[in-house]
Formats: structure tokens, C-alpha cells, sequence
């Protein structure tokens, strides 16, 4: 009698052999390619007692195991068997926060497969100033649900953080500026408030379980390259069973 994850990935590529008539399989949470190796960088909680996982690009569905993981940090690295075109570089160093708000791109896999102009997006989240680094690189953006796991890219490309969660964010008159930026940065409807793991803190976890991954200060794009199309070559879709 089949395994119960023998029946899932069954009904996993089902549902792939449906997406050539238009009903691609739909991730549960997002991922980003970590090395050439095809581990996968996601949140934990997107993946925490799942029976069966899956990881999907494109048009390939693969099964997924969890290698490594952190409750304190909400992040987890998936292998996988997909080849990527491209991984992540995270930024190297440490980044100082700014006086002021910074545009950036984070998205969710699935939503990012359906975004017909994001070689021409330059951002759709802010930076939020002034958050300690023990407290996680915060943001304003409008992520929709499958948005944990998603990969944060500066305007040079370089991954920044993960997202792991949206937190409540009390109004203040800082807020309220950036609200205002947000608007006028182009940054869509229903903003909210989400927290991501900072790149300084993910190297520290990637060097701790001995998973290879790049990093750099080097710009990986020009200006006038969009880090909304790097980050739908880098992003995977993670599905739970």
C-alpha cells in the first residue's frame, strides 16, 4: 500500500500536470534559493509539522526535507533536488540602519509568479529606521498571505532578510511619515507592519549547521536592473502537506 507522502507527491505532480491547462499548484509559503546545491531558505513555522513537503519552481515539483532549523529565529533550511539558475548573495557585513526609510522588494513566490511588470518594479516594501538589530529587520509593505519566507532585496540586489511574520505596530507620528513615504514610494494597499530575520543573523545560522551559502558587499544588480525580477529567479514556493 502506498506511503502516505508517496500519495501526496502523487497528487503534488497531478496538480502539476494540470498547471500546462492553466491550475498550477498553489505554495503554502515562500522560499529562497540558498546555493547551486538547491537548499532552500524559508520560515520555520511555514513548515513545522508538516507530514510531507514540497518545493516548487517553475514547472518542477520536488520533494523537500527540513536539514536545519531555528524556533529562537523562526527560519529554516530545506534540501531539495531542484537545480537553481540562480541563489541568493547575502549582504556581507553589517549595516547600519538608516536616518530614513529604504525602499525594498519582498514578495511571495505565488504572487510573484502572476506580476507582469516586475522586470520594471525597483521596490514595494520601506524599511522601517531605527529598530535594534535583536528586534529583526522590520518593514512596511503590502505581502499577501504565502509571504513567509520571502527574500528581502535591496536596490543592489543583495538578500537582507527573510520574513517570518507581520507584527502589530502601535501608531505614532513616525508611522504616520512613513506611511506617507509609503504611499508616495508606490508601495500598495493595505500596508502592514512584517519582520524579517537580518542577513547578519542568517550567516550566523548558515555558518552554525555548515550550509554553504555566498555573500558579498558588491552589488549583484545595476541601477537600472529590478530587484523584483532577481527575486522571482531566486524565490521557490514551499508547500505543505
Amino acid at each position: 500500500m502506498p506511503s502516505w507522502a508517496s500519495f501526496l507527491l502523487a497528487m503534488a505532480f497531478a496538480a502539476l500536470a494540470g498547471a500546462a491547462h492553466g491550475a498550477p499548484p498553489e505554495a503554502n509559503a515562500s522560499g529562497v534559493f540558498l546555493n547551486a546545491a538547491g537548499d532552500v531558505l524559508t520560515a520555520r513555522h511555514a513548515v513545522a509539522d508538516c507530514r510531507s513537503l514540497f518545493a516548487l519552481k517553475d514547472a518542477q515539483v520536488a520533494q523537500a526535507r527540513v536539514i536545519a532549523e531555528s524556533t529562537e529565529l523562526d527560519i529554516a533550511v530545506l534540501r531539495t533536488t531542484l537545480t537553481p539558475y540562480l541563489h541568493a548573495t547575502l549582504a556581507a557585513g553589517e549595516r547600519a540602519s538608516a536616518a530614513g526609510s529604504v525602499g525594498v522588494f519582498t514578495e511571495a513566490y505565488a504572487v510573484l509568479q502572476r506580476m507582469p511588470d516586475r522586470a520594471a518594479l525597483l521596490s514595494n516594501a520601506l524599511t522601517v529606521p531605527g529598530v535594534s538589530g535583536a528586534e529583526g529587520l522590520h518593514l512596511l509593505s503590502g505581502v499577501q498571505p504565502g509571504a513567509s519566507g520571502s527574500a528581502v532585496l535591496g536596490a543592489d540586489g543583495l538578500l537582507l532578510g527573510v520574513v517570518v511574520e507581520r507584527v502589530a505596530a502601535a501608531p505614532h507620528a513616525s508611522g504616520m511619515v512613513l506611511s506617507r513615504a509609503a504611499s508616495a514610494a508606490g508601495v500598495g494597499g493595505g500596508v502592514t507592519r512584517v519582520r524579517a530575520v537580518p542577513a547578519s543573523r542568517l550567516r550566523d545560522f548558515l555558518d552554525a549547521h555548515g550550509i554553504a551559502y555566498t555573500h558579498s558587499r558588491e552589488p549583484q544588480l545595476s541601477p537600472q536592473q529590478s530587484p523584483a525580477a532577481r527575486a522571482s529567479t531566486l524565490s521557490v514556493g514551499v508547500l505543505c502537506g
